[in-house]
């Protein structure tokens, strides 16, 4: 095979790879805008489902591309938002790992841990990723959440209040106390 039809080869090869990819993202957009483009239409969870498998399909298939960083951390979300706990935690893990230097891969990590917590129920694996979290990032935004979250896993919400209510009052007998 000569060289110029070795070229034409490899050249045809990208325009249908990159045609590919154009289709696909051309498809996320359309879906996209049907789930988020009209206020008054339903929730579909089929089409979210859909676009939740888009998002991954088009990271697996596209490493390079900056868009897979983006569409697996909105995979993640509405993943998470949708209860689909494994799907959410798959897209959530994945950013964090493969794209550690991605500006959404420390919420990743947060995030994988929250729906370890508050829709696994599998509170030794949300205590393991938020000391994860906060050992990476201790200044974080949400290194307080982090830790809040590690005072209190497997507490009830009635638990987590009649303990703030608790501290307040005693807070407000310390400054009684110190006034006198």
């Amino acid at each position: 095979m000569n060289m110029n039809m070795s070229f034409v080869l490899i050249l045809s090869f990208l325009l249908v790879a990159c045609s590919g990819k154009q289709n696909q993202l051309e498809k996320i957009n359309n879906l996209e805008e049907s789930l988020y483009g009209n206020s008054t239409t339903e929730f579909n969870k089929a089409k979210a489902l859909q676009l939740v498998d888009m998002y991954f399909e088009f990271a697996e298939a596209n490493q390079e591309d900056t868009n897979s960083r983006v569409f697996l951390f909105k995979a993640g979300e509405v993943a998470m938002g949708m209860m689909e706990s494994d799907k959410a935690i798959e897209c959530f893990h994945l950013l964090y790992t493969k794209y550690p230097e991605h500006k959404k891969a420390s919420t990743s990590l947060f995030l994988e841990g929250f729906v370890y917590e508050t829709q696994m129920k599998d509170l030794a694996m949300a205590q393991k990723i938020y000391l994860e979290f906060l050992q990476k990032y201790p200044d974080h935004s949400l290194a307080n959440d982090a830790k809040f979250s590690l005072q209190n896993l497997g507490k009830s919400d009635e638990e987590i209040i009649k303990e703030f209510e608790q501290k307040l009052q005693e807070e407000a007998n310390q400054k009684t106390t110190n006034s006198i």
